[in-house]
């Protein structure tokens, strides 16, 4: 079964400035952190108090999942959910930043602070999927379908920096958006997000070729965590 997603709303937040002395304004903002507290220590307290009910998600998991991320924007917005179903008795619970490099330290503060609860794994990022599985995912983008196994990249490489092009049917430029947007997280299930992001400079995605010549040249989408992975493990050597 394929991982539950769910991504949170960007919202704003205002900022109220006040007047007075500087001692004055910094007593004011620690009183306020006191009484407010920490947002990442609120969520946790209010996750480990409605956990077993949450264990439920896969009777509405839009509803849950909602639920979840209502709580998770009052720390950050921006991030994503996903739930997978229990095995062995366990459920993994993962904190995404949707590929967004800034929330990255934020997702591992949240992961650092959580307690102990039983029956959950909380994982930091999306985690590389297994080939198989990964060749039986299916992301629908705009009108399109994309299907790893027909899908091929093609490596720019300079000096110490890796860019990619990614090939696959149907990118045209009306559709480019969703299909770059779908193509970025089936590049999250194979390579992890950690290195999805860190690993490769810039991503482009092009209409898969017809010509003979130039389809020999790309590599399929399949390996790519092997060539990114090489490509590192080199780097590091020289």
């Amino acid at each position: 079964m394929e991982r539950l997603l769910l991504l949170i709303l960007t919202i704003t937040f205002g900022v109220t400035s006040c007047k007075g002395s500087h001692k004055q304004e910094n007593v004011s903002n620690m009183l306020g952190l006191l009484k407010k507290g920490d947002p990442i220590d609120k969520f946790w307290n209010w996750f480990k108090e409605n956990e077993k009910r949450l264990r439920k998600f896969e009777e509405d998991p839009d509803k849950y999942l909602t639920e979840v991320l209502t709580h998770v924007k009052k720390i950050q917005s921006g991030l994503a959910i996903e739930f997978e179903p229990p095995k062995n008795g366990i459920i993994n619970m993962t904190i995404s930043a949707d590929g967004d490099r800034n929330l990255f330290t934020v997702v591992q503060n949240i992961v650092d602070k959580v307690p102990t609860i039983e029956g959950w794994k909380f994982i930091a990022f999306r985690q590389r999927v297994n080939l198989e599985r990964v060749k039986g995912m299916k992301l629908k983008a705009a009108d399109h379908e994309l299907d790893p196994e027909k899908m091929k990249f093609f490596p720019i490489i300079n000096s110490d920096t890796l860019d990619l092009i990614i090939y696959a049917n149907g990118v045209t430029e009306e559709n480019y958006s969703q299909i770059a947007y779908g193509g970025l997280l089936l590049l999250d299930n194979i390579l992890g997000e950690y290195d999805c992001v860190t690993k490769v400079r810039s991503y482009d995605f092009h209409n898969m070729p017809t010509n003979k010549e130039e389809l020999d040249g790309l590599l399929p989408i399949l390996d790519l965590a092997t060539y990114v992975d090489k490509f590192h493990n080199l780097k590091n050597i020289r």
